[in-house]
């Protein structure tokens, strides 16, 4: 089971179709004991790192719900961006629980390539061994999603994630600065990057998605 939350639409979550880039960096950061405190080395870690997915199978769709205390400061308070408050927010009660909704993805098959850039504070040999034997427990975007068996992969010899994950069936999203996109590619944005910092959402990925051999 993954939890794949995208941003919501009329009060109701979107699902994405594939992790984001700041869901991996914070499992590798799980992996390695690192905490929510140690921001700038979850930061390091998410700006040299790109990633490819090809989805095997796209599971199935469950809805769940999630009880939210609207007395809380951060759900009551201002609203953000970059840093800066730009508007309270007003409309529903700000008082009180309120039910969400939380959508999960059942049942799914998917192969993510990580590629490591020039700089990355960790070779791809500890983050593969932190997988293997991980300091902090792991889970696919939310805590009641850990992996059922073991996750790390293999190092691979290709010099490109699109020459890495040419070979591979389903369907493929790729960077769109890490390929040539062609007749039939689609372009789909996956808010990806996180400010570890404040903990917030602060950018998306666009990528390039393609069906593969099936």
């Amino acid at each position: 089971m993954l939890a794949l939350q995208g941003a919501k639409i009329d009060g109701f979550p979107s699902e994405l179709p594939i992790p984001t880039r700041s869901m991996i960096t914070g499992m590798f950061g799980a992996a390695l004991g690192l905490s929510r405190g140690e921001v700038d080395q979850l930061q390091a870690i998410q700006d040299h790192l790109r990633i490819a997915v090809a989805v095997h199978r796209r599971g199935v769709r469950i809805i769940d719900y999630q009880t939210a205390d609207l007395g809380k400061p951060y759900l009551k308070g201002p609203m953000w961006s970059s840093g800066i408050s730009v508007m309270e927010r007003e409309g529903l009660e700000k008082e009180g629980t309120r039910i969400q909704q939380r959508p999960y993805t059942c049942d799914a098959d998917m192969t993510v390539l990580v590629e490591l850039l020039d700089g990355a504070p960790f070779t791809a040999l500890a983050l593969l061994g932190s997988l293997d034997e991980p300091q902090r427990v792991l889970a696919f975007g939310r805590m009641s999603c850990p992996p059922s068996g073991r996750i790390a992969g293999e190092m691979l010899t290709a010099t490109t994630l699109e020459q890495a994950i040419a070979d591979l069936q389903g369907d493929i999203y790729l960077p769109v600065e890490a390929t040539t996109p062609t007749l039939g590619d689609l372009f789909v944005s996956i808010p990806g990057t996180r400010r570890w910092r404040d903990r917030r959402h602060g950018g998306v990925d666009v990528f390039v998605q393609r069906s593969a051999k099936l």
